[in-house]
């Protein structure tokens, strides 16, 4: 039996599997996040753990984890900004039919809002980055060194941020409060941003902070396609891990109505 990285070709060298096997756990954690969810706030049983602190934090974690990564992929990405536009016109489509099918979790901007815009943010940047750089007769990019420092910059800005939505932004144990003028409306711009407003969106993950994560990942990324990670980083070691973190948009898309229709059946069976 062939295993290992001696024996694989030169364009599975080329693909570094750990990604495709860590984005495999998280679209997982998705699904089984999302079966209690609907268990609990749509079939009405009571699910004790699923708002406690523990349990958000590792939500947190998760979703941060998928974001991160998808930021660290764009640099993989042929085309970032027709693969922003083909998500974020997913994202669309799925805020249209939760606003039909079930307008109390309506999504109005949820994890597929952000990462869609989050591409074409990054594709525009770099097409932007690409004609300064001919215009100066430049090749060379950004140094390694300088994209480690933008990818911590962007990482304390998530930290710093992350409360923005409760109206503070977090500096250790300070907090520097942010004007009210910007809560409490219902302005759909500053909420998308990541400022409470009168609006419910049963998927939220706004600009601020989530964004910061996305952009650090992309500052990292160049180092994943380098060719020159740990050998085992290029290794298939759980090929149904990685079969699924290749396939993770289809399964986000496809697992909610799946389960939907089981807790109905089973509904209607008891």
């Amino acid at each position: 039996m062939k295993s290992g990285y001696k024996n694989m070709n030169a364009a599975d060298k080329k693909r570094v599997y750990i990604l495709d096997i860590i984005r495999g756990i998280l679209i997982i954690y998705v699904v089984y996040y999302h079966f209690m969810y609907d268990l609990n706030d749509i079939m009405g049983h009571e699910i004790g753990y699923l708002y406690s602190e523990w349990f958000s934090t590792v939500r947190d974690c998760m979703s941060g984890s998928l974001i991160f990564i998808s930021g660290i992929s764009c640099n993989f990405s042929r085309n970032n900004i027709k693969r922003g536009a083909r998500t974020s016109l997913i994202a669309l489509m799925l805020s249209m039919v939760t606003a039909v099918v079930m307008p109390s979790q309506t999504i109005i901007f949820g994890i597929l809002h952000l990462l869609g815009i989050m591409m074409l943010m990054y594709g525009f940047g770099e097409l932007a980055a690409n004609k300064i750089r001919r215009k100066k007769m430049q090749k060379k990019e950004a140094s390694m060194r300088v994209r480690v420092v933008l990818m911590s910059v962007f990482l304390i800005l998530f930290f710093v941020c992350r409360n923005v939505y409760y109206g503070w932004l977090t500096f250790g144990n300070f907090r520097l409060y942010l004007p009210d003028v910007l809560y409490g409306g219902s302005n759909g711009f500053l909420y998308i941003m990541g400022f409470w407003q009168r609006l419910s969106s049963a998927d939220y993950y706004p600009l601020i902070p989530w964004g910061f994560l996305f952009l650090a990942g992309a500052m990292i990324g160049r180092i994943f396609k380098s060719d020159r990670l740990p050998r085992f980083m290029y290794m298939n070691f759980c090929p149904p891990l990685a079969f699924i973190g290749r396939h993770t948009m289809i399964i986000y898309l496809a697992h909610q109505p799946i389960l939907l229709g089981i807790f109905m059946l089973a509904q209607k069976l008891v």
